[in-house]
């Protein structure tokens, strides 16, 4: 696996650009088909948001992989950097602090950044705005489905697929960068969930810590741990909402 102690090659800034805008734009694109209720699909929007992880996020993000992988005759594993080998224990004392630190940003800048943008995004139509409460309203199916679908896609396997392709394929190949490489990495990871730019700024805040400590400690595995536990505790905060 690439390391620190290897050159690793870099990308240019127009290739920086759309290596992390252009899965968004697919996301973005699935998710409207799946939702939108006059030629589309017509499904709640939280569920089509799932649907395009699915055949969006994951196959997007690791056939690019698998692409650049197989076009250097190595395996996925092979061009992932920032693989340091570390304890586990200082591991997960690594991503701590950096996964208190996204929960607090959620809890108390989430709201008010949409209130802060409500007017600006006010043309978004209500069929593609998630909304907790609407979730709950439709039919056992969809509920069931949804909090399935939740937990697999975006509890585990998108954030998973997001930090191997963000940060470790990605962030390594910023260097020229320098200490400016995470927060770009961020902004740009951030910009890069086009279906809800209005909770940009609670993105940058609560994720800015995860990625420097990934960049500092040349290792994805503190980011896949913060990434992961936050999506999977907002699933099982999601479906506790639903049961109550």
């Amino acid at each position: 696996m690439e390391n620190q102690n290897k050159t690793t090659e870099q990308l240019s800034i127009p290739s920086i650009l759309f290596l992390h805008l252009f899965p968004g734009l697919v996301i973005l694109l699935l998710s409207i088909l799946f939702a939108n209720p006059h030629w589309g699909f017509g499904l709640p929007v939280f569920l089509s948001l799932l649907l395009a992880i699915s055949f969006g996020l994951i196959p997007v993000e690791l056939g690019i992989l698998y692409y650049v992988a197989r076009k250097k005759g190595k395996k996925l594993r092979d061009i992932l950097g920032f693989t340091t080998q570390m304890p586990v224990g200082k591991t997960l004392l690594c991503a701590l602090p950096c996964f208190v630190i996204a929960v607090i940003a959620f809890g108390l800048i989430k709201e008010p950044e949409h209130k802060l943008f409500a007017d600006i995004f006010a043309w978004v139509p209500n069929w593609f705005r998630i909304n907790v409460s609407d979730i709950g309203s439709n039919s056992l199916l969809i509920i069931g489905t949804t909090v399935l679908l939740n937990f697999i896609f975006n509890g585990i396997l998108g954030p998973l697929v997001e930090e191997l392709y963000f940060r470790g394929y990605l962030l390594p190949r910023m260097a020229r960068l320098g200490k400016w490489a995470p927060l770009v990495n961020t902004v740009l990871f951030s910009v890069y969930h086009l279906f809800t730019p209005w909770e940009n700024i609670t993105r940058i805040i609560a994720i800015t810590p995860m990625v420097y400590a990934v960049w500092y400690k040349r290792n994805i595995k503190i980011g896949i741990i913060v990434h992961c536990t936050l999506n999977t505790m907002s699933a099982v905060m999601l479906t506790v909402f639903l049961l109550s």
